[in-house]
Order: C-alpha cells, then structure tokens, then sequence
C-alpha cells in the first residue's frame, strides 16, 4: 500500500504515525488498521494497550497534556491520530474541569507540540454531538453549529476550532473527524450497547430512558477505525467528515436487537434524562465522495458480532452506565430501618422521632472513624479490592511516603513488575516522570476523615490525581484508618473510586491465597524492609504464574 507521507520512518520503509489513546477502545483498532496499512503506529496513552501483546506496539506512557512528553513521542513521526479524551458524558457531567482538561486542553497540548516536532498532519477525533444544538434534523459537515449546551460538546468543539487557528497560524494541517456512536469489541461496558449486553447476559432487564425514541447513528469500531486511517490520505488535509452509520437505531431498538440476540429479558422504560442527545440524521456522504469510506456493517450484524466477542472475553470494565433503576433505590434499606421506630399513635410524633434519628446517624456518619464499616455492612459499600479478569494479574499497591516512591518503582521494575505507589505527600513532576519511566504510577491516599477533614475530601482527591498527573476516572487508596462513609460518597461525586488490597503484606511472610484479579498492598515506610517485601511477593507471584501490574491499571482494564 502506498502511504500519503513523504516523511519516512527511521528504517526508511513506513511512515511512523503516533495515536493518542491508543490504548483504548477506538484507538486500539486504529493502531491494527494502520499496522495492516503499511503504517508504523506508534501509542501515546496513560497504560500500555490492554489489547496488544507486550512489546508489539511501540508505546509511549505520558499524559496528553504534556506538551514536552507529547513532542518526545512525536518524534520522527509523519501524522498524529488524537483519540486521547474523556468520551463518556456521564463522566464529564460529574467531572467538567477534567474533562476540559483531558478534552479540549490536550488538543492544544498535541497541536502545540506537533507545531514545534513539524508533524505534517493532526487527526482529531471529534463527535457527531456538535450537531446536537441545531434546529436542522438533516446535518452534514456544512451545517452551521449552534451554540452547545451540554459541556462534552463544549469541549470537543474547542479541539476543533483549536485545530483550525493551529492551521491558520502555524500551518499545522489539521482533519477534523465527527464520530458517530462506536460500538463493537473492546468497547467499556460503560457504552449503551456493551450496558446492554452486559445486562442481558446476567438476565437483568433492559432500562431505556422515556420512550426509547431518541435516535443515534452507530458505527462500528472496525468500520470506524478504517475511515480514521482514511482521514490521513492528502486530499483529507483541512477538510473536516463525518463517519457515522447510514442507519439511524433508536434507543429502543437497541434493546429489541439485544433481546433478539441473546433472549427473551424485559424491557423497562424509565424517565427520560436530562440533556440527552435527541439524534439527527447525520449525513456522511463527504467521506463517501473524497475518501471512499462509508460504514459497511449494519447495525444488528455489529451487535451480533459483539456479542460473539464478548462471549470468548471478559467484559472490559469500567464506570457503569447510570441507568435508571426500575425500583426505588431506598426500598430496600427504608424497609430494615423503618420497623426498629416504635408505632407512636401521633403522626407528628413519629416524624419528630424519625427526624432525631436520621440526623444523629448522619452526625455519627460524617464525624466517626468507625462510621464507613458499619455503613458498609447496612449498604454494601466497600473499597474494590478485586477485579474479574480472564488475565494472569494481580494489582499491587505500595503505600510509600513521596521521598520513597522512586525507590519503589526501580525495585519493582528490577523485579520484572509494576505497581500503584500510593502516597499523600507533595510529588514533583519529575517525580511523576521517574515512575513512570519505571513502568509503576502513582495514585492518590486519602487521609483520614475524622470529625471535619472530610469536608476538603473532593478537593483533597483532584488536587493529588493533578499533581500526580491522573485524569478521567480517579482511584485512590483510602487511609488504613479512618476512613469514613462522607469520604467514600463525597470521593465518587469527585468521579472517583476507593480500591484497597484485598490482603496486605509486611515482612516477607507467606502470601497466602491469592488470585488473578486481587490486589496486594505492601507498606514501604521508612525503617521496615520493604525492599525484601517487594521481592518476596513478585517471586511468588512468578512462581504462580501471575504478574504485578498497577491496582488502578487492573480495574481500567478489567
């Protein structure tokens, strides 16, 4: 195949092409076509791909807003695909400041640095969502864009008129694409087919938000991924496509596929959610015309073949899709409580006692170290400490004071092993870099609730995941004690998730009974022998034929 790229990779045969977020579900796929193509791919993302052999892709680990790491991955690179973003709207809703961070600052941190590497061409990965907004219900790329209302088209948007001033400026070429809604293998069970798959497998109902009408142009993953590659031939060049499906499927008849497909399970129809994307008919006959592309499989034969895929995988997993629940949520726990009140005959009585009785669980709730176990015996809320995984891994967590977190990761790559460095002190980012550089990462520890830290709780996990360079998604490592229920609800309304070891090692003692998908923890603080910890448990868990990977690695990639 001949490629569109003067500038040839350094052994003088495939031009080299740098994919941000080529770890993950889209990206994945593109770095498979571009490898088929005649293209040396090369992955910039936080993890190394969940979905490549171990060294088969030359992969960069950095952060997208970091435009030096950027330039360094760049270089001898003749295109960039930017796929790198925080996709999922839920997440942006509860998270805005890191999804203007990971969306629209990291496509100026990627123009930036292919402005100063002179990367010939940036593919941006955009969304049909920019149409959301506009009173048109036919749209094609020469539709005049509204005003956006939700902050996830807010963002993307950005990238995109980022990728125009870079043009007009610097003479960074720029392809602009809109994707329709992916789906195929791979995909997080986050996504609305994947959610529904996964539910219909375990033979729950299917909910569908309203009357299931809104209507959505899907794509499938492997079509998508084609027309991406597309997006780098010379006449693409400052032009912008759109690369949906040619089938508009309701929200309903997502369901009715899934239930065809994997059996007869009940479909629910719930409240509509707010800000929802009502669907256009979006047109992609642009890149029909100029690039040849179009999306080849229908609808039902992509649900099909997901479901194939799933059945020989596991699940990849990552936050569930907030559907709503068909029975009131507080059904359960108002029936174990409401029995202890003693029957008053006086209803403003009653509501007096109920009233005292509430406030002072909350009061107990928020001020005691003993609060979160006997919250989470009555709820069911705990740290994750495990995974299911089809992988040989176990997640490891070394909870390590900062002037010790480099010596921790060289012991672990020495020891042909990775970790989760845990730490709540003040880390440089040539600290964060040194780990890295190491194979391990660092996440957040929480300190301790007690009668009023908790309030600085959400503040106190962004401001540690920024300064140790974590976006999206965040896990954190609770504090050994402590640890209050006000912590645990206040850490996921900051789009967070507290993960702890399952068990936890000191000394070099037997590691008892341990599976693929637990998480270890092991204290490194100064004076015990943490080195001789580290290199008992990775001997052991070679000895089993199990590897050590980051904690937080383990549960982003299920």
């Amino acid at each position: 195949m001949q490629t569109p790229f003067s500038h040839q990779a350094s052994n003088g045969s495939r031009p080299r092409v740098l994919v941000t977020g080529g770890s993950g579900f889209i990206g994945s796929h593109v770095v498979d076509v571009l490898a088929r193509g005649g293209y040396e791919p090369r992955i910039f993302d936080l993890r190394e791909s969940p979905h490549h052999e171990r060294g088969s892709v030359a992969t960069v680990v950095g952060d997208a807003t970091d435009p030096k790491a950027l330039e360094r991955a760049m270089e001898g690179c003749s295109a960039v695909i930017h796929l790198s973003a925080m996709a999922d709207v839920g997440h942006v809703q509860a998270d805005p400041v890191g999804a203007e961070r990971a969306n629209a600052r990291a496509t100026a941190a990627v123009l930036e640095a292919a402005r100063n590497t002179e990367v010939e061409r940036v593919v941006y990965g955009s969304t049909i969502w920019v149409y959301s907004d506009c009173p048109e219900q036919v749209v094609d790329e020469s539709t005049r864009l509204a005003h956006p209302g939700h902050l996830y088209t807010a963002t993307k948007l950005a990238g995109e008129l980022y990728c125009r001033s870079y043009a007009e400026l610097y003479g960074v070429d720029y392809t602009i694409l809109r994707f329709g809604i992916p789906y195929g293998p791979r995909a997080r069970v986050a996504a609305v087919v994947p959610a529904m798959v996964e539910r219909a497998l375990n033979g729950e109902p299917l909910t569908v938000a309203g009357d299931g009408s809104q209507g959505r142009r899907f794509v499938y993953v492997e079509d998508l991924a084609e027309g991406i590659v597309a997006g780098l031939r010379p006449g693409a060049a400052n032009r912008v496509f759109n690369l949906a499906g040619t089938e508009t499927t309701t929200i309903l008849e997502i369901a009715q596929t899934v239930r065809d497909l994997l059996g007869d399970v009940e479909i629910v129809h719930t409240e509509a959610r707010a800000g929802d994307f009502g669907g256009k008919e979006v047109s992609s006959e642009r890149a029909q015309t100029e690039l040849g592309w179009s999306a080849s499989t229908p609808f039902r034969e992509g649900v099909r073949r997901y479901v194939e895929w799933r059945r020989a995988n596991e699940p990849v997993e990552g936050v569930p899709v907030r559907q709503p629940v068909p029975a009131p949520v507080s059904a359960p726990w108002r029936g174990r409580l409401t029995p202890r009140f003693p029957a008053l005959p006086a209803p403003i009585a009653r509501r007096a006692l109920a009233t005292a009785a509430a406030a002072g669980l909350l009061a107990w709730g928020v001020a005691s170290d003993d609060s979160f176990s006997a919250f989470a015996a009555l709820f069911g809320i705990r740290p994750a400490t495990s995974v299911r995984t089809s992988r040989p891994q176990v997640g490891v967590i070394v909870d390590a004071p900062s002037s010790l977190v480099v010596p921790v990761s060289a012991q672990l790559k020495r020891a042909g092993a990775s970790g989760s460095i845990a730490t709540n002190g003040e880390v440089d980012p040539a600290t964060v870099g040194d780990v890295r550089a190491n194979g391990s990462d660092l996440i957040p520890r929480l300190k301790g609730g007690g009668p009023v830290r908790w309030v600085g709780t959400r503040q106190q996990i962004k401001h540690m995941a920024r300064e140790l360079g974590e976006s999206g998604h965040i896990y954190y490592a609770p504090p050994r004690h402590g640890f209050t229920i006000t912590q645990d609800l206040l850490g996921k309304t900051a789009g967070a998730s507290a993960i702890r070891g399952k068990l936890r090692l000191s000394g070099s003692g037997s590691l008892g009974s341990v599976h693929r998908g637990d998480v270890v923890e092991v204290g490194a603080g100064r004076g015990s022998n943490w080195r001789a910890t580290l290199e008992a448990l990775t001997s052991e868990l070679r000895s089993r034929g199990l590897r050590a990977i980051p904690a937080d690695q383990l549960f982003r990639q299920g």
